[in-house]
C-alpha cells in the first residue's frame, strides 16, 4: 500500500497538534504577521506574508535546515515496520494556524515533493491540509 505523507498546519489555540504526528514544528517563535495590520487578514499562502517571513533571519535558518531534517526523518517513518502504517504526519503549528504554520507547511510540501522525486523507492505521495482553515 502506498503511504501518504500528510503535511498539516494548525493553531494551538484550536487544540493541540495530532498526538500521532511523526514531526511537529512549533512556529510560534517566529515573528508573527498577525500583528502587522496589512497582513493580519492574509494567510501564509499569500505573497506578502511569505515575503514578510522570508525576510526574517530565523525563518531563513529554519528553511535551510528543514530539507536535511526531513531527509533524515522520513525513511524510518516510511519503512514497513514504522509506527505509522498508512500515513506519516508532519505538523507545523503556530498560534492560530493562519500565517506561520501555513507558510511552513507549504514550504515543506515543496521540500518533501522533491525528496520523493529523488527517492522513488519511498513509494508515497504528499497531501497538505490546513486543520484550522477559516477559523479565527
Amino acid at each position: 500500500m502506498k503511504k501518504t505523507i500528510r503535511i498539516m498546519s494548525c493553531g494551538y489555540k484550536h487544540g493541540a497538534p495530532p498526538a500521532d504526528a511523526a514531526f511537529v514544528l512549533d512556529c510560534r517563535s517566529f515573528k508573527n504577521p498577525f500583528y502587522e495590520p496589512h497582513l493580519k487578514h492574509l494567510t501564509g499562502a499569500d505573497e506578502p506574508v511569505q515575503q514578510f517571513l522570508e525576510n526574517e533571519e530565523s525563518v531563513q535558518l529554519m528553511l535551510s535546515a528543514l530539507p536535511a531534517v526531513l531527509k533524515a526523518l522520513l525513511p524510518g517513518h516510511l519503512a514497513a515496520n514504522s509506527y505509522h502504517p498508512e500515513e506519516v504526519k508532519l505538523v507545523f503549528a503556530c498560534t492560530g494556524g493562519k500565517h506561520r504554520s501555513r507558510f511552513f507547511a507549504l514550504k515543506a510540501q515543496t521540500i518533501v515533493s522533491g525528496l520523493i522525486e529523488q527517492n522513488p523507492q519511498w513509494d508515497c505521495h504528499v497531501v497538505v491540509s490546513h486543520r484550522d482553515l477559516g477559523r479565527d
